[in-house]
């Protein structure tokens, strides 16, 4: 690759002739060139123009070119500068290269050194442009991509907050429909066993021809049929009664008297109250001082 090509270079010298000659023999050479004859007049192009490459004399009238290169590092980090010297002075060599100055040429300067200083400094200079670009680039991709990563891993947070809420509210309606499907079993399985089946065995017990009774054991088979599916789900105490002590119960929640019991199921008072005896202890409260009026309007 040709250096040359679009390569602009300061030259700073306070001695017009060396000025003149190091512009000319680059000019010649394929470089475009300003030229200052000091620091001042050096900082005022370095405003206007985007330099490849400075080439300066150290000792100069005023601001050294010395601490011009050390101005240009401080305000433009990533032009390149190279000092010129009559003296081989070690020390102001071994500070110039230490503050990261390309090169470092000594009086008297031939062509040939003159134009592989600059083009070694003009390449040194690219590669590092490009090794700084590829870093950025790579820098930005990394960011870019730790960013993605960041933002993908934040929306698979918050999807499994979404779905250990949905979870959480799924299981509260499946707890609670589970409830609504046992107490609507209860209720069916309540009401057939204490409102149907007790009037079932009152029938039994009527003058019922052969025909009507078989027709009766048939309906009551059925019906037990359609509510035994719950029988096994369901555990209520009144499930272990007969059905003579559920209708005894039922009508005990009604408000009614051990006399009006059996008045009206057409049994003695001494059944009645033998029915209450069994009812007392089949729901565990012999012991105890609640009444089955109290007790059986708790259960529903």
């Amino acid at each position: 690759m040709n250096e040359t090509i679009s390569s602009l270079i300061l030259v700073v010298d306070d001695e017009k002739p060396m000025r003149r000659l190091l512009e000319q023999v680059l000019r010649e050479n394929g470089y475009a060139c300003w030229s200052a004859e000091d620091a001042q007049e050096a900082r005022l192009l370095l405003q206007q123009h985007r330099f490849d490459l400075v080439l300066s004399d150290i000792r100069m009238p005023g601001e050294s070119g010395l601490e011009l290169c050390r101005y240009i590092k401080s305000a433009y980090p990533n032009m390149p500068s190279m000092l010129i010297t009559a003296v081989d002075d070690m020390a102001t060599a071994t500070e110039a290269i230490e503050m990261g100055i390309y090169g470092y040429i000594i009086k008297p300067i031939t062509n040939s050194q003159l134009l592989i200083s600059v083009a070694n400094a003009l390449k040194h200079s690219r590669l590092e442009d490009r090794e700084r670009d590829y870093r950025e680039a790579l820098e930005k991709a990394v960011r870019e991509k730790t960013a993605d990563l960041l933002k993908k891993t934040q929306d698979l947070e918050q999807q499994k907050i979404e779905l250990n809420e949905l979870n959480v509210a799924l299981s509260v309606l499946l707890r609670k429909m589970e409830k609504e499907k046992e107490a609507v079993e209860m209720r069916l399985v309540k009401n057939v066993t204490k409102c149907v089946l007790p009037y079932f065995e009152n029938l039994k017990n009527s003058r019922l021809n052969e025909s009507q009774r078989l027709d009766l054991d048939i309906a009551e088979k059925n019906l037990r049929d359609v509510v035994s599916p719950f029988t096994n789900t369901i555990s209520s105490p009144l499930l272990n009664l007969t059905q003579s002590e559920i209708q005894v119960s039922n009508l005990i929640k009604q408000g009614m008297s051990t006399k009006e019991i059996a008045s009206a199921m057409n049994l003695s008072t001494n059944t009645i109250m033998t029915h209450r005896a069994h009812i007392r202890e089949k729901l565990d409260l012999k012991t105890k001082k609640e009444t089955l009026y109290t007790h059986l309007s708790s259960l529903g």
